[in-house]
């Protein structure tokens, strides 16, 4: 067999117990195995072994390269609890006369003519769109916040430059992603349409939706948003149901969508760096002649 090399946590070498890892019908080549201890990860090289070696570790030492092999790789469901939600006045909706019928299933019931979130139901939600929101910046997509507002809009802004990414906050010229023909910026194909627009609220006011809502699902873009009790949340990509006017709501929510995406750049630089390491090793390993680097991008 070529000398193989293997990716294992230096955890894993720590005391012989570790060796129940490997497979019965290597247990004669299992010394001749030389190990090489190098920075975060250990070298497992064989040399002049006969019998493959299939080393099986728990899942907790592997190396997780791809982050949907994990349901909360971000860890974006430690941001923020029941208790936050409810601090933030998420739970507030509109008045029951203007309930919107497709927001039925998010709501716990009424109180003094007033619509109630389930906050539980929302917290769901929000993790699902945190969660979203983390790998679409782990992948380096383009996030644009979107909100028509003069009591948010400057804050709206704030949070989207701090962030990194970008913010729309002024009344929307119609057409601007749909009319590409029409003169849009798109059209020159010098500018790029997001990858994904957040929605602080989907309305302008209390009775018209926002024009970006629908143009989002003509083109395809995926969509948060933030939706209160009086608007129609079916167009909407991850849903957020929740009060969208209020000023602690709104704070906590850009403090949540920044979180998220600076975890997600993060992770990206560390495992650029990690995969840069991993390259370099490899260069080095094949000009010596001594080592075949197993690649964790495919």
């Amino acid at each position: 067999m070529k000398s193989g090399i293997s990716l294992i946590r230096r955890s894993c070498l720590r005391s012989p117990a570790h060796h129940q890892f490997l497979p019965s019908s290597a247990s004669h080549n299992a010394k001749k195995l030389l190990f090489l201890r190098h920075n975060d990860v250990t070298l497992l090289c064989t040399r002049n072994a006969s019998t493959k070696l299939d080393i099986k570790l728990p899942e907790k030492h592997q190396v997780l390269t791809n982050p949907l092999d994990h349901h909360d790789f971000f860890g974006v469901e430690k941001l923020v609890t029941v208790e936050d939600l409810f601090k933030a006045r998420v739970h507030y909706g509109h008045t029951v006369g203007s309930r919107n019928e497709h927001m039925k299933p998010y709501l716990f019931g009424s109180r003094m003519n007033t619509d109630i979130f389930d906050l539980d139901v929302t917290l769901q939600h929000m993790h699902c769109a945190l969660n979203f929101i983390a790998h679409m910046a782990y992948l380096n997509g383009v996030i644009l916040f979107i909100m028509k507002s003069h009591q948010h809009g400057h804050q709206v802004e704030v949070s989207a430059k701090r962030c990194g990414e970008y913010a729309h906050t002024r009344p929307w010229r119609k057409g601007l992603f749909t009319g590409i023909q029409s003169g849009s910026p798109f059209a020159t194909g010098k500018v790029r349409l997001p990858d994904v627009c957040v929605f602080l609220s989907t309305t302008v006011n209390v009775y018209d939706q926002h024009e970006a809502v629908i143009e989002c699902a003509k083109v395809g873009i995926p969509t948060v948003a933030v939706v209160d009790s009086n608007v129609n949340p079916t167009i909407i990509s991850y849903p957020i149901p929740g009060n969208d006017d209020s000023p602690a709501s709104i704070s906590l929510y850009l403090r949540l969508f920044e979180k998220a995406i600076s975890l997600g750049k993060k992770k990206r630089k560390e495992m650029d760096k990690l995969m840069a390491q991993l390259e370099k090793e490899k260069e080095t390993g094949n000009e010596n002649g001594q080592f075949e680097v197993i690649d964790l991008k495919k």
